[in-house]
């Protein structure tokens, strides 16, 4: 409580109500601070909608408090509205207090991000004469765990997984304390009362010193299951090439890049070149693992990151990490820190589950006794140099994400993405929450974590869906799995194109309400005509949630269809035939290829046949199928493999390009040109005039014979054909952005996770006098689908804008 001094009259009473990221992040104390120094009498709390206040003052008191309000928000916070109004009735009051959190209402209250943990924190762990020396789980209201730990709406203690650790005296007088960084910090804990930490090795418990323990295990280069925020971790040297190679037989993952964590931003320099914008990202209460660009001289077991230009790196995020990288600084520089689970699995968050999947992986558990409530996996984020960095993976310290539209939904509803990469999202009002990355379906555990994110989002929510929203792909799982919870809520069903998700997710995250063209290249996606989409020029109408397909690669013929993904040498035959279906069997390249004479002639079979062969418009393929013409990679063994080796290939090219175009613009039949799903569109262009609709493909059958004619250097190749690929797109873009008089182009779908074919691409469009849209807070691959889903679905159910109950002030922020 807190005494004011007497105010003179005349008196006004005011009440905000702020919304966004609110809670559980130091607000209410601050409010109480701001009431201090401003001298206001009233009161402040958290319901379901997210932050309430009343105050009384002068009007110049109430005017500089709010703009203080804003102003000095805490660092976690993210408002995204504020409503405020006087009020009529003066309180006989002199004190401004804190109340106990309001239930009951819709929940609109934004779920608050974890966050990596504070320096303050840091300096009390390390200080031997604080009572929170040597603790591994310290936390404040500026940092710690938030969504992983949280079971229901609104953030209170009661509603975490910290329920069941009772308060010591001295947390109980920092917790109840306004002024105190710890005030209502609902994580808070000491050795005392929290949480512990110990070491496990077989059936032996270690709990004197375990975290120097566990850095012995590590020096002797042993594998440790750690405990994080979010997940288990697997660790190693990242220095011991017999350790590393253990560790990956272990994990199923043969080449894919292990995640590395240091101590410090002088160590990550040591190994990657970091621009200021990527070290920013990687020092903010996000802490993502950030990928960029590997120096010649890290000092790194070769098997962390085999055949790769970038290294992902991330800083320390939790106080175990930090106290274990304390005892690690006499022998190693970094440490593998990748996640605690097997091929396809999600990473395990319950001690008993980790030691059950995780046992036969590793020599020990560091573990600690904080339940995790949800897995939330590392965040990953490309180092675009003095460019925004580009989420690939939205989790940790990013989840859950929030996107707002400009238009209400009607009714709420969910989203259910795609097959790889998923995430799901909620839509209601005039926003959509997408949750943390779940991963790819396939394996079984990944889909009881698919559904059980379903339940858990939707139950923090409080939303019961009307609607679904799911990929057009008729055999993903994500879509059995809509159907079967349309049948059991009695939803409607919202079917929407792959591409058509990824161009709409770029134009909701731009807030775009106007007809845009989008270029969406990806791997594959089941299009309206049945067969495999991948690189798609689309006019897509955010109003109306419909889309004009104007531009595609030209078919390829992939021999096995799926198996084409994997082997990507059948991708490099299916390009060999399209550009040479004469005599393409008796090519030298087919036979470097395919040295076993009877393999050879059964691809060559199929393809002249065309039996058992699928036609895919995807430039993931063609990715693919370069890579394999140029002896840079044979095989995908983890997803995008070939297309990241070929793009680091390009990176290391030297050598002067031609300016000769080896791709070809033609027009393909009408019939191809579907939109809205299942209904053909009338071309218009940007004035409303009626046009002939016409389909163009990018046939690049001349820089495939270019390659098998010349037998470039694989860094010389590689570097032509991403510029050959950006100036055919260019080329196509600028034809029909000048016929359909539009000026903004958008690019979005997992391929435009190479940066050095994104910058290229965008910078011949911008001389053409375009306008060029990139993700930003989406990740450009599968994880944005759900909010492209969610973005067509309302378009479609044409709802009206969003209105507002009168209230006299509202700040947009």
């Amino acid at each position: 409580m807190l005494q004011v001094e007497h105010i003179s009259l005349p008196l006004t009473r005011r009440r905000w109500q702020l919304a966004g990221q609110v809670q559980g992040v130091g607000f209410r104390p601050l409010v109480f601070r701001l009431a201090q120094q401003h001298q206001l009498s009233g009161r402040c709390g958290n319901d379901q909608t997210g932050l309430w206040i009343e105050a009384q003052g002068s009007a110049q008191q109430l005017e500089e408090f709010a703009k203080d309000l804003i102003a000095l928000a805490p660092p976690l916070a993210k408002i995204s509205r504020v409503d405020a109004w006087t009020m009529r009735a003066i309180r006989q009051e002199e004190d401004f207090n804190i109340e106990e959190s309001r239930a009951g209402g819709t929940r609109a209250v934004q779920l608050t991000s974890d966050s990596a943990v504070c320096e303050n924190c840091l300096r009390e762990m390390r200080d031997r004469g604080d009572r929170h020396y040597g603790y591994a789980l310290i936390n404040c209201t500026d940092c710690g765990p938030r969504y992983s730990i949280i079971t229901a709406t609104p953030y209170d203690r009661a509603n975490t997984t910290m329920a069941g650790f009772t308060l010591c005296p001295g947390c109980a007088a920092e917790y109840a304390d306004p002024r105190d960084r710890r005030f209502h910090a609902q994580p808070t804990a000491c050795a005392r009362c929290g949480p512990g930490v110990w070491l496990q090795i077989g059936g032996k418990r270690i709990d004197q010193e375990p975290i120097k323990a566990a850095a012995d295990l590590l020096a002797a280069g042993k594998i440790l299951a750690i405990k994080g925020l979010g997940a288990f971790h697997l660790a190693c040297r990242a220095d011991d090439q017999r350790s590393v190679l253990r560790l990956r037989q272990g994990k199923q993952r043969d080449a894919k890049p292990l995640a590395l964590m240091v101590d410090s931003v002088q160590r990550a320099l040591q190994l990657a070149d970091f621009s200021a914008l990527g070290l920013k990202l990687m020092q903010s209460p996000a802490a993502p693992i950030v990928l960029a660009n590997r120096r010649s001289d890290a000092a790194l077991a070769e098997a962390v990151a085999p055949g790769q230009a970038r290294l992902g790196v991330m800083l320390a995020s939790t106080p175990l990490h930090h106290l274990l990288l304390d005892q690690c600084r006499g022998f190693l520089g970094a440490l593998v820190m990748t996640s605690g689970n097997r091929h396809s699995e999600p990473p395990a968050i319950d001690n008993a589950e980790a030691m059950e999947r995780l046992g036969d992986l590793c020599d020990g558990f560091l573990m600690h006794s904080r339940p995790i409530a949800r897995c939330v996996d590392d965040s990953v984020v490309l180092d675009m140099g003095d460019e925004a960095p580009l989420p690939l993976r939205v989790a940790r310290g990013m989840s859950p994400g929030r996107i707002g539209l400009r238009r209400a939904f009607d009714q709420p509803g969910l989203c259910v993405g795609g097959e790889l990469k998923n995430t799901v999202a909620v839509a209601r009002a005039d926003e959509v929450v997408c949750s943390q990355h779940v991963g790819d379906l396939s394996h079984p555990l990944a889909l009881e974590h698919f559904e059980r994110t379903i339940a858990d989002l939707l139950d923090l929510l409080e939303v019961k869906p009307r609607w679904i929203a799911h990929d057009r792909h008729p055999d993903y799982l994500s879509t059995h799995h809509a159907r079967q919870l349309a049948k059991q809520w009695q939803a409607d069903l919202e079917p929407v194109q792959h591409h058509h998700a990824h161009a709409a997710a770029l134009l909701a995250e731009w807030k775009m309400d106007r007809p845009a063209l989008c270029l969406v290249c990806d791997g594959v996606g089941y299009g309206t005509d049945g067969s495999s989409w991948g690189a798609e020029l689309l006019r897509v109408d955010p109003s109306t949630g419909t889309f004009e397909r104007l531009g595609s690669l030209t078919p390829l013929d992939l021999p096995g269809g799926d198996a084409a993904a994997k082997d990507v040498r059948r991708c490099a035959a299916g390009w060999l035939a399209a550009a040479n279906r004469e005599n393409f069997h008796d090519l030298g390249t087919m036979k470097r290829l395919f040295p076993d004479n009877f393999e050879k002639n059964m691809i060559v079979n199929m393809l002249q046949h065309r039996v058992n062969c699928v036609s895919s418009s995807a430039a993931g393929r063609l990715f693919d199928a370069a890579a394999a013409l140029l002896g840079i990679c044979r095989r995908n063994d983890f997803e995008a493999q070939a297309p990241m080796a070929l793009e680091a290939a390009a990176m290391r090219n030297r050598q002067a390009l031609s300016d000769e175009d080896l791709f070809e613009v033609v027009e393909a039949p009408t019939e191809d040109m579907l939109g809205r799903d299942d209904e053909r569109h009338t071309a218009v262009n940007g004035a409303g005039e009626q046009i002939p609709a016409r389909l163009r493909r990018l046939d690049f059958s001349s820089l495939c014979r270019w390659i098998w004619q010349t037998s470039p250097v694989p860094a010389q190749g590689a570097a032509m054909f991403h510029e050959q690929f950006a100036r055919g797109w260019a080329r196509l873009i600028g034809q029909v952005a000048r016929q359909r008089k539009m000026t903004t182009i958008g690019l979005s779908g997992g391929v435009m996770a190479n940066a050095l074919l994104c910058r290229r691409l965008e910078q011949l469009l911008v001389r053409q006098g375009l306008k060029v849209l990139r993700h930003r807070l989406l990740s450009p691959g599968d994880g944005s689908i759900a909010v492209g889903q969610a973005a067509v679905a309302r378009a479609r159910r044409q709802t009206s804008s969003i209105t507002n109950i009168v209230k006299p002030m509202t700040v947009e922020v």
